[in-house]
């Protein structure tokens, strides 16, 4: 698959289209056996069977790897048809859902656990700077944020997987309404640090404590145009690891 001229253009519909037509799998930020130690601590209190929605599932093996390691009643979501009929070539067993995160037509406490990886990421990629926490693309995360919390079970909890450092992610999540405790967990194995970031419904104070300093800071960022993104550092993003789109990457036992 070519890689798109700018890096707005991860943020598009017709890219993403386009691109899932052809390409069978990518694991953004690795799959899950980087993250399976740490999920399985913060999931220890659900049962297998308890709702997943997984949003912007795209191509990625993550929701097969999530029902290899037991957890059986998975929805996927996506913007893209094509990304969603790749995924269900290889998992039949899940539900689909075509829709835009932004808006979902789902009734309200409908999962036990909604979580993405790098999806909220790609509504980032035009941000002129990590710091505006008013910016457009930072207000469209926290429509996604009001979503999944209105449609997360009273008890339910949200994980997000990101390579976006906890003090430009945390004072979103931490946004008034949300009512969210934030645990941010950092793994390693991934290639480059990823965080793995658990909202539940809690006291945001001892996130907002530990991670929004950052509110004190002003920075001045010039106009540029878009960055584009070279091929490695896709593959960077995607686990270093040029074997982690493989087949070997679904296996979570290691």
């Amino acid at each position: 698959m070519e890689l798109p001229d700018c890096n707005s253009k991860y943020s598009r519909k017709d890219y993403w289209e386009e691109r899932f037509a052809v390409e069978k799998e990518f694991n953004w930020l690795g799959g899950l056996r980087h993250y399976v130690d740490v999920l399985d601590d913060m999931l220890s209190s659900f049962y297998k069977s308890d709702s997943i929605l997984q949003l912007g599932c795209g191509n990625s093996s993550f929701s097969t790897e999530l029902s290899a390691h037991g957890w059986t009643n998975i929805t996927n979501m996506d913007i893209s048809l094509n990304g969603l009929n790749r995924l269900r070539e290889r998992e039949p067993r899940s539900e689909y859902l075509l829709m835009d995160m932004t808006r979902m037509p789902i009734k309200d406490h409908s999962f036990d656990i909604v979580i993405e990886k790098a999806t909220l990421d790609s509504l980032l990629v035009t941000a002129k700077s990590p710091w505006n926490f008013q910016s457009e693309e930072n207000l469209l995360v926290s429509k996604v944020l009001s979503e999944v919390k209105r449609i997360l079970r009273p008890g339910g909890t949200f994980i997000s997987i990101t390579f976006t450092q906890p003090h430009f992610r945390v004072p979103i999540l931490t946004t008034k309404g949300l009512d969210w405790s934030v645990r941010v967990d950092t793994v390693e194995s991934s290639g480059l640090p990823s965080y793995v970031m658990q909202m539940t419904a809690g006291d945001p104070k001892p996130a907002l404590d530990k991670y929004c300093w950052v509110h004190s800071i002003e920075v001045k960022v010039k106009d540029s145009a878009d960055l584009i993104i070279s091929s490695e550092d896709e593959d960077f993003l995607g686990n270093i690891d040029p074997n982690s789109d493989s087949e070997n990457d679904n296996d979570v036992s290691r």
